[in-house]
């Protein structure tokens, strides 16, 4: 069995796309993915299944559709594709809250580099390698237009903190380990 990690893009905890994470996980559990643990309010979810990860998407997608009334994109990924992308961001050593991975349904052009480096301050930096792209905001993201753009590019994508990123790792080796 695979550990994996869902990753939900725009939910809230109230208002629209309104996702509790307690009806989710019990979602998760009835769908037969086993050990679900759900993680912060903002659509994270870790499980194990031998299910192929366009399968889980999927099921997902559509189980929060019938439950909760919308249908929200997820991008699914591997405990080990999280380990790695945690081991290739070249900004770990940064405040956790300052620096975000995108997670992305696809690659990115090479030619989004020159356009993301027109955008970026002097103190912003990002790397991007194949469906990751790693931001370091010292600013913060609320009014970075580096992080404002990447939000609009023509690409599925959702974003986490370094924080979540590292607690989402440790409760999948945990439920890997079990």
């Amino acid at each position: 069995m695979t550990v994996w990690i869902a990753l939900l893009r725009a939910v809230n905890v109230s208002g629209v796309n309104r996702l509790p994470m307690e009806g989710f996980r019990a979602l998760l559990d009835e769908m037969g993915l086993e050990g679900a643990k759900t993680y912060i309010q903002s659509g994270n979810a870790v499980f194990r299944s031998a299910k192929a990860a366009g399968e889980l998407q999927a099921l997902i997608a559509d189980g929060v559709l019938r439950r909760f009334g919308f249908r929200p994109p997820v991008l699914m990924r591997t405990l080990g594709e999280l380990e790695a992308a945690h081991r290739g961001c070249p900004f770990r050593a940064e405040a956790g809250e300052k620096v975000f991975f995108h997670f992305m349904d696809r690659d990115l052009p090479r030619a989004t580099g020159d356009f993301l480096k027109t955008l970026a301050t002097a103190e912003e930096r990002y790397a991007f390698q194949g469906r990751m792209l790693w931001l370091h905001l010292p600013g913060g993201a609320g009014r970075s237009k580096l992080a404002d753009r990447v939000g609009r590019l023509p690409v599925d994508m959702t974003a986490r903190n370094l924080r979540t990123v590292e607690a989402l790792i440790a409760i999948g080796q945990k439920l890997e380990a079990a």
